[in-house]
Order: C-alpha cells, then structure tokens, then sequence
C-alpha cells in the first residue's frame, strides 16, 4: 500500500492538533498521575509523555533520512 504525501502530512497535523489539545487540558497534578503500574517504579503521565516524545523526535529522524535517501 502507498501512501501520498499530502495524506501523510493531513494525518501529522491531525495528531498534533490533537496532541495540543491533550496537553493543554492537562494540569500540574495530571502529571504525577500514575499510568502503568506494571513498572517499578510506577510510570507517571509526565514520564510516559517525555517517552513518547523521544519516540516522535526518532521517528521525525528516521522520516527525514527517508527523504534525503529518496532526493
């Protein structure tokens, strides 16, 4: 399956529309708030977030290697 890139790019700014939005509903407490306790210690919101914005900058790392290996 291919995917264009207008598609690709509507569905980045979808996300981010609503990884805005997220955050910003979110208050000082939210952060501390405990989200998988399958860990030791306990993962907190505010950890699992830095967790997944480290993914995000690999994967915006990993599209832009694409890019240039494509010209």
């Amino acid at each position: 399956m291919r995917v264009g890139v207008a598609l690709l790019g509507e569905y980045a700014d979808a996300v981010t529309d609503a990884t805005l939005a997220y955050v910003a509903g979110l208050g000082p407490d939210d952060l501390d708030r405990i989200v998988d306790d399958a860990w030791d210690p306990p993962v907190t919101l505010g950890a699992r977030l830095v967790s997944v914005i480290g993914d995000d900058l690999q994967h915006i790392g990993q599209a832009g290697y694409a890019k240039g290996m494509l010209g």
